[in-house]
């Protein structure tokens, strides 16, 4: 009994399987020219949508195979396959020695979705294919601009979400209110819904998130109630997931200059990341405010962040380092702040070089005693009579228990008058001054020399004399009234002035009988009045002049104690006996050289 089915049948799979090893011949040429267009359904004119086929049209299909294409075929078939059904639309012979073109081959679209037409020659059973698509009528929305999605976050690390967005354009006479979908790997993700008016045109976007690493599926499509939507706007995306990102804490480092921690993170290969760089005390109450913290941007790589810390804190402290808004293990690494100290000591020591040398110099030594590194600085070389600075020089950093030494010169603008010159070293931990006896080298060694600065004494002594003569003014103008008062039998009668000397000076002090206490203008020295009794001015003058003659101090070396402050002072060995003055308490004794046992 024959089957009257099963003949389309057999053709219809031999024309699949035919189409299955067409398509697996990417190198295959061309068989047939095809030639297509778009009718209203209705009117039987072209469409006024351009090469948008929607539902109600008919598509016009026309193709033509050359004899060389033909290879002693003889008949041929035309098919159409949409939504996994075969129709047969047309077949025939081919005439010997003729070309084979149809033209008029209509097909109604009455649903959506892809059409595709084969043309199958016998009996070589080649095939050649064309295909279209058919939308929604009425149709609202095209795409905007360039076809497909664009990819946001990549690349992709597992837990990151992925963001695609879609430009969609409404051609139609409608406000509608479209959104894209995501679907991957059972997951799925809608956007919000975005209002687009006619004619206008607006961005869809949605996000995702991808959990397995490798390559994954990503299909997309622009959907909305009661809209027409073109095949264009729904499609599917490869996207690779890489292995979740990792954070190390490579170095953390110690400013206590700054106050701060130097944490150096290391952030493997792949996208920007936003992380959090924070420090707490080991041990709980470490810290009375709260825990410093640093948020940043981080591109991959080895980057250093500074983390502020309280000066005043030492002890172990905990750094850690922690994604955020991204999956990722947190790093952490321990450091111990350890308490810091700077000093530095400064030595300086003039050498003469002559009075026909154009420069001298001062040579110094700056030792850095503390725990701390003494940036770039500068010293100063201060002429102590008028102030100037006279020289200045740059200082290189210093590192812990490291010495700089170096000299510094300057010209010979002092002239021969001995002084002292101040030398004043600055740097970011503070500011240490020494002073150094500028001694210059005479012609005349037999000479005798001052121990002070003849200038300066000279100006002292103009002061002086006018200070007194003013006081001396003053003094007689009171007396006078005083007197003129007393003469009328008017009043009290002031108590005379008594005198003593200040303890530490030796200077002349004027007071009445009631004050208990007299402060020293020279040094500052609180002095308290013993015996009240009236002392000759005169005579106290010679006294302390006769003490300060006779202060002496000696030593087996260049260093030298001041007899009254005990200032270490540097007087040379060769110059002894010389009388010397201290700067830190202007006395002036005499400087001679220790007796050996």
């Amino acid at each position: 009994m024959r089957r009257p089915w099963l003949g389309p049948a057999i053709l219809a799979t031999l024309l699949f399987l035919g189409s299955i090893s067409a398509y697996g011949q990417s190198n295959q040429p061309p068989i047939a020219q095809w030639d297509i267009e778009t009718r209203n359904g209705i009117t039987g004119e072209m469409s006024g949508n351009g090469s948008i086929t929607v539902m109600g049209d008919i598509v016009i299909v026309g193709f033509s195979v050359s004899q060389e294409n033909m290879e002693d075929d003889d008949r041929w078939e035309l098919w159409m396959k949409h939504d996994g059904i075969w129709t047969l639309l047309q077949n025939g012979e081919i005439s010997d020695g003729e070309n084979l073109e149809k033209t008029d081959v209509g097909i109604p679209i009455n649903s959506t979705g892809l059409f595709e037409i084969h043309l199958r020659l016998f009996p070589s059973s080649r095939t050649d294919s064309i295909d279209f698509h058919a939308d929604p009528n009425p149709l609202d929305l095209v795409p905007a601009g360039q076809l497909g999605v664009a990819i946001q976050g990549e690349p992709l690390h597992e837990g990151d979400s992925l963001t695609l967005s879609a430009l969609v354009h409404n051609r139609g006479d409608r406000t509608v209110s479209p959104l894209l979908e995501l679907v991957s790997g059972g997951v799925e993700s809608k956007g919000s819904p975005v209002v687009i008016k006619p004619g206008s045109s607006k961005e869809l976007e949605t996000s995702i998130n991808v959990a397995n690493t490798g390559s994954i599926t990503v299909y997309w499509a622009v959907i909305g109630d009661g809209i027409g939507v073109s095949h264009l706007l729904s499609d599917s995306i490869e996207v690779t997931v890489l292995p979740t990102q990792t954070l190390e804490i490579t170095s953390v480092i110690h400013d206590a200059e700054l106050d701060s921690l130097e944490v150096s993170v290391l952030l493997s290969e792949g996208r920007d990341r936003e992380l959090r760089i924070s420090a707490t005390p080991s041990i709980s109450g470490g810290f009375n405010s709260q825990s410093p913290q640093v948020i940043a941007s981080m591109m991959p790589g080895l980057q250093s962040f500074s983390l502020p810390v309280p000066g005043d804190y030492s002890g172990e402290m905990e750094v850690y380092a922690e994604p955020i808004g991204w999956s990722g293990e947190k790093a952490s690494e321990k450091i111990i702040l350890e308490p810091l100290f700077s000093d530095a000591n400064l030595i300086g020591e003039f050498t003469p070089h002559g009075t026909d040398s154009p420069f001298q110099e001062i040579s110094y030594t700056i030792r850095n005693t503390g725990s701390s590194i003494l940036n770039n600085g500068i010293i100063e070389a201060i002429w102590v009579a008028d102030g100037r600075v006279i020289s200045t020089k740059q200082i290189p950093e210093i590192y812990p228990s490291d010495e700089y030494s170096s000299k510094i010169s300057f010209s010979q603008s002092l002239g021969g008058t001995p002084g002292e010159i101040q030398l004043v070293y600055k740097s970011n931990l503070g500011t240490h001054i020494t002073t150094v006896q500028y001694v210059p080298e005479s012609d005349d060694n037999g000479g005798f020399e001052f121990p002070f600065q003849l200038q300066a004494a000279i100006i002292g002594s103009v002061m002086g004399v006018v200070v007194l003569l003013l006081t001396i003014l003053v003094m007689r103008t009171f007396n006078t009234e005083v007197t003129t008062t007393n003469f009328g039998g008017e009043g009290t009668k002031n108590p005379k002035d008594l005198t003593t000397k200040c303890s530490n000076c030796g200077l002349q002090l004027y007071h009445s009988k009631f004050e208990q206490n007299v402060r020293c203008p020279a040094c500052s020295t609180m002095n308290t009045p013993g015996r009240r009794k009236r002392t000759d001015p005169l005579n106290s003058k010679r006294i302390s002049a006769v003490q300060e003659t006779e202060m002496t101090a000696s030593s087996s070396n260049d260093i030298i104690s001041c007899p009254q402050c005990s200032q270490a002072l540097k007087v040379p060995m060769s110059r002894r006996p010389v009388m010397a003055r201290c700067p830190a308490c202007k006395c002036t004794f005499e400087a001679t050289v220790e007796e050996s046992a």
